[in-house]
Parts: C-alpha cells; structure tokens; sequence
C-alpha cells in the first residue's frame, strides 16, 4: 500500500460521513503534519474536533523544510505543511480537496486525490457499495462544495448514473 500525505478536508469530509477507515484500507499509512493536526482539533461552527492521534494509520510529522519555494500565500497553514512534507518525504500523492492547494501540488509535480476520489477508489475496490449517498451527505449535510458536474462525472464513473 502507499503512504500518503493528507490536508486536513479530506480527513474532515470522511470523518463526517463516518467513513475515515477507508484511508487505511486504500492507503495503509497516512501522514499528516502539526498544522493538519491542530486545525482537524479546532472546534468550527460546521465542525466537530477529530483527534487523530489516537489513530493507528495516521501518523502526525513536523515539517523541516524551510525553503521558501513552498511557502504559498493563497493556501492555510495545513495545505503548505502538507506539500513540503510530501516534497521532504518524496511522496508523490497528497489528499487535498481545495482548488488552491491541488493547483499548488500539481505545480510541485505532485499527485492529487480529493475526498470524491477516496470514495470513487473504495467503490471500484469494493470497500463500499455506493457513493450517491455520501456525496450527497457531504454536500447537504456538511456544505462541502461539489458542483453537479462533478458529481455527475463522478457518478458516471462509480457506474451509479
């Protein structure tokens, strides 16, 4: 399995829909950095705190890079983290689910994959059988953002359209 490195929405996202377990069974091994960790504990208005320390697939890492080639103003402090930990580490994938911080990864030559596409990935393995409900879910329950398009591609390819 690959060992990936995760911005705090994906984590986010799954643990909403009761679906977190699915980044060890399609991953094995998720790293996320202190800024993720201390962000992904912040008590928001949509959101309740998820500690994943206690967690035995993720593993929280401090960052040591400081070149200043991956300080990016448009992204939070866990988006950043998240890039030069998967640049420190020569990981080529990170989960990330905002358009700034895929655009900044890509940039990087580093893989994305958004909280849509674990879903997609845990249907065709056959980890879940549907995602229409949990897309759903995240759109009406927690607002994340997924224009129809996508969802329809999305569908299209999960085979449930």
């Amino acid at each position: 399995m690959a060992v990936i490195v995760s911005d705090t929405s994906p984590i986010r996202a799954l643990e909403w829909i009761g679906q977190l377990n699915l980044l060890e069974r399609l991953f094995g091994l998720v790293i996320v950095p202190e800024a993720v960790r201390r962000e992904l504990l912040s008590r928001d208005g949509r959101f309740r705190p998820v500690d994943v320390t206690g967690l035995a697939f993720i593993e929280v890492r401090t960052t040591s890079s400081t070149n200043p080639l991956l300080e990016i103003d448009a992204l939070d402090p866990g988006e950043s983290e998240a890039l030069r930990l998967a640049v420190e580490l020569s990981i080529d994938t990170v989960l990330i689910d905002e358009a700034a911080g895929r655009r900044a990864a890509v940039a990087l030559g580093i893989g994305v994959v958004g909280t849509a596409g674990i879903l997609l990935k845990a249907k065709q393995r056959g980890l879940i059988l549907e995602i229409a409900p949990l897309l759903n879910e995240l759109r009406n329950g927690l607002g994340f953002f997924l224009s129809d398009a996508f969802v329809d591609r999305i569908l299209r390819t999960a085979g449930e359209r």
